[in-house]
């Protein structure tokens, strides 16, 4: 996998997943659970690659606006996806020297509102006819999934002016208040389980 980013636009193109049902059933949404998605270049060697760097932020990607997150959570967050590189035998590059690998950590929330009408009718008693009463009723749920994407900085394509995403994992799930950060940090343990090819030996 080979995907393609400009240098102005530090950001990938996700999918939400929008529907225009109601909230969806037990069988649609994984019981709830958080659902993670991996996908790495198979065309490169991770041996070539040593360092890396990790903004301090997660950037909060909404239909209304973009902000960044700061706060504890975030933070932990970021330094559980930096101890399983480490783990991997990556090592984060000092300050002003510029690493093999940029990490950046996007969050996608999406609204999802379902609107149906239903008419109700009845007996009018001034003009002798039914009548229909029409009642609108909304559901809306929320579905919010994180981006982790691998960002080769060392074979940067000057020329067209691209970078390279060699791995990204989704992690998805609806926005339920169920899901804690113990939950959270256990994914992103996952993301790495599920790419044991995402390792380095170089020295």
């Amino acid at each position: 996998m080979k995907t393609k980013l400009t240098l102005l636009l530090f950001a990938s193109v996700a999918l939400f997943f929008a529907s225009c049902t109601k909230y969806p059933p037990t069988s649609d949404r994984l019981l709830e659970d958080l659902a993670i998605v991996t996908q790495y270049d198979t065309k490169i060697n991770f041996n070539d690659y040593k360092t890396y760097s990790i903004t301090n932020v997660i950037t909060k990607i909404t239909d209304k606006d973009t902000t960044y997150i700061s706060d504890a959570n975030a933070t932990s967050t970021l330094n559980q996806i930096a101890k399983n590189m480490d783990a991997r035998g990556f090592v984060k590059a000092a300050a002003g020297v510029k690493p093999d690998f940029g990490i950046q950590v996007l969050y996608f929330e999406n609204t999802n509102v379902y609107v149906y009408y239903y008419d109700w009718w009845g007996y009018y008693p001034y003009w002798y006819y039914y009548y229909p009463y029409p009642t609108t009723y909304y559901y809306t749920y929320t579905t919010g999934m994180g981006n982790i994407e691998l960002i080769d900085m060392k074979n940067v394509n000057t020329a067209s002016n691209v970078l390279y995403i060699r791995w990204n994992a989704y992690i998805r799930g609806l926005l339920t208040g169920n899901h804690s950060q113990a939950e959270i940090l256990n994914s992103i343990d996952q993301a790495f389980i599920q790419t044991p090819q995402l390792k380095t030996s170089a020295k």
